[in-house]
């Protein structure tokens, strides 16, 4: 189920997750046991405990916001910010983003955090010592504290493993083997979030309620964690694959032939196989046009008499509006230039127009998704 979408001023749209709501009573009930022993009235510490957990929501946007501002300042385009039962997220698709650039929009998350942490601290001496109000301020600066420095942790998907994914991209000038070392990063930290209210379970001799119900929100936050580094591993073993693609070496070569062309011109069965009937469009001379396979069954259907009075076109299929290449593109680029203008085939062009062969996109797609 789907949450509302609000919309503040000039900034992105906000999609807000049915599953914040359970962020927040959870924060709530974690906090209750430890804000409960101040003496208050069990209606102010629930109030307080709720609070604080709205503000930490109210925190996590904050977060998302400066990562979207900072995007947006260095050319970004910024889709949307999500808050979900996990914190949030900040959609933005840029091109090519500097390194430092990269850094600088993967920080400004924990440092607007780090930010909240220091006005909440400054803000508590202005409240009676021991007030619900103090004491709002200090459990919300420790929060944003704790939040900034978790999201600095060096592995992804944390905002600190973007950040040294980056740096290490530009070092080691190689973004794949960069993704690889903090994805693994990332999947460490995943353990050592279950390992640490474990551990400290193990060391009391026991686990209580509040304990258990850390060690459940421990393991969730940690399959998340895991799950993005994992996500992660798998980009960088695709971005591998991309960077391998060269349409000159993809190009598979094809007899192309005019639709009106007598079957009996294409020789035997096997021979049909490396056809590719293309029908032009005289208002678009500068496109291929509209292409079509034979089908060897319909094909084997006509009698040999008939095949020489029998046009190509009678027994192809269609293959759909088939695009140009040329054949100088390799990696990133060929990708963005299939994604750009997509057709189920292109053909590869030589520097003088000549054509050198056809690439399919299928044939790409199950190049790039073998494991």
């Amino acid at each position: 189920m789907s949450g509302p979408t609000l919309r503040l001023g000039a900034l992105p749209p906000i999609r807000v997750s049915p599953g914040t709501l359970l962020t927040v009573l959870l924060l709530a009930v974690l906090m209750y046991p430890a804000l409960s022993r101040g003496g208050a009235e069990q209606g102010t510490v629930v109030l307080l405990a709720v609070g604080l957990g709205v503000f930490m929501i109210v925190s996590v946007l904050v977060h998302e916001i400066a990562h979207a501002v900072t995007a947006h300042a260095f050319g970004a385009r910024v889709d949307h910010i999500a808050l979900t039962l996990w914190g949030g997220h900040t959609q933005y698709r840029a091109r090519e983003m500097p390194a430092l650039a990269s850094v600088l929009v993967s920080v400004s998350g924990p440092l607007s955090n780090a930010a909240l942490a220091a006005l909440a601290a400054a803000a508590e001496p202005l409240f009676e010592p021991g007030s619900s109000l103090a004491v709002f301020c200090s459990v919300s600066a420790w929060l944003n504290l704790a939040l900034a420095l978790f999201n600095m942790l060096p592995g992804l998907p944390m905002d600190g493993g973007r950040a040294l994914e980056s740096l290490l991209s530009a070092v080691l000038r190689r973004p794949v083997l960069a993704t690889r070392i903090t994805a693994w990063a990332g999947r460490a930290i995943a353990v050592a979030v279950v390992a640490y209210p474990l551990l400290q379970i193990m060391r009391s001799g026991g686990a209580g309620s509040l304990s258990l119900l850390t060690l459940v929100w421990a393991v969730l936050i940690a399959g998340m964690l895991w799950q993005g580094a994992t996500q992660a591993l798998s980009g960088a073993a695709l971005q591998e694959r991309i960077r391998t693609l060269d349409a000159g070496a993809l190009a598979v070569p094809m007899r192309l032939v005019a639709p009106t062309t007598p079957l009996s011109a294409l020789g035997d069965e096997a021979a049909l196989e490396t056809v590719l009937i293309l029908e032009r469009d005289p208002s678009a001379p500068h496109r291929p046009g509209r292409g079509y396979r034979v089908d060897r069954s319909a094909a084997g259907t006509v009698p040999p008499e008939h095949r020489a009075s029998t046009p190509v076109r009678a027994v192809a299929g269609l293959v759909g509006e088939i695009g140009a290449l040329p054949v100088t593109l390799q990696g990133d680029a060929l990708i963005e230039a299939m994604l750009t203008s997509p057709a189920p085939g292109y053909l590869v062009l030589e520097e003088d127009g000549t054509v050198r062969g056809v690439i399919m996109s299928a044939d790409v797609n199950a190049l790039l998704r073998r494991r």
